[in-house]
């Protein structure tokens, strides 16, 4: 069968380049969000003097180098699923429950597939999140642990939809791959901390970057006048 591969074909020394590639990508990314993980070493020497006991401890304990393989993966997810996102005709964004934590008055209604949310605060991020979904002409929701119930669903009544996911970084890039699992294509946007229970004892609202999820709105919106 020699010549004939109909993907790849691997020589002897791909393991120890592929090593040595994924060394150097450990040593340059640390280097480069130096200051982005700073807290992350001592944050897991805490967790590992604890009793274990927690549902989350081995999340909790996540080390650096996980953190950032899942920060690359968000990104090779999302430009991969890109042209395929713009194509879509309509669009979901999910938001994590977190981006309300800060608002115990919150309104929000409880559904099946996901809390919506009623727009009680105006200094709420979920509320600028909903003000954006009706610009473009998009749905928000909060998430669901069922995730691939909760995208399936929206997917089946749309019978054409991309997603857009507002998620921590260890937990944006599982969420894409849910969404690439049932043939959704999936964009993100990373939180730009996490305030949630997983990481803080008294917990309080996270907070992302909503220019990034604008952009992603108007390039698909930009995309389709274009393309009509």
């Amino acid at each position: 069968m020699t010549g004939n591969y109909p993907t790849y074909n691997l020589n002897d020394n791909f393991d120890g380049k592929l090593s040595e590639f994924v060394d150097d990508i450990f040593q340059k990314g640390f280097n480069k969000f130096e200051k982005e993980f700073h807290n992350i070493d001592s944050f897991v020497c805490t967790v590992l003097n604890e009793s274990g006991e927690r549902g989350d401890h081995n999340l909790r304990l996540s080390s650096k180098k996980l953190y950032l393989l899942e920060a690359i993966s968000f990104k090779i997810y999302d430009e991969l699923n890109r042209d395929d996102f713009n194509k879509a005709k309509d669009t979901l964004i999910i938001m994590p429950d977190c981006l309300s934590v800060h608002n115990p008055e919150c309104e929000k209604v409880e559904t099946e597939y996901g809390d919506v949310c009623k727009r009680c605060k105006v200094t709420c991020p979920a509320h600028k999140i909903i003000e954006l979904a009706t610009k473009y002409k998009a749905k928000a929701i909060f998430s669901k642990r069922k995730l691939t119930e909760q995208i399936k669903y929206f997917s089946d009544k749309s019978g054409d939809m991309g997603v857009i996911g507002i998620a921590c970084i260890m937990m944006l890039a599982m969420g894409m791959r849910t969404a690439q699992e049932i043939s959704i294509p999936a964009r993100g946007v990373l939180l730009n901390y996490t305030g949630c229970d997983h990481w803080n004892d008294k917990p309080f609202g996270s907070d992302f970057t909503i220019s990034s999820l604008e952009s992603i709105l108007k390039e698909k919106q930009d995309a389709r006048n274009k393309n009509t």
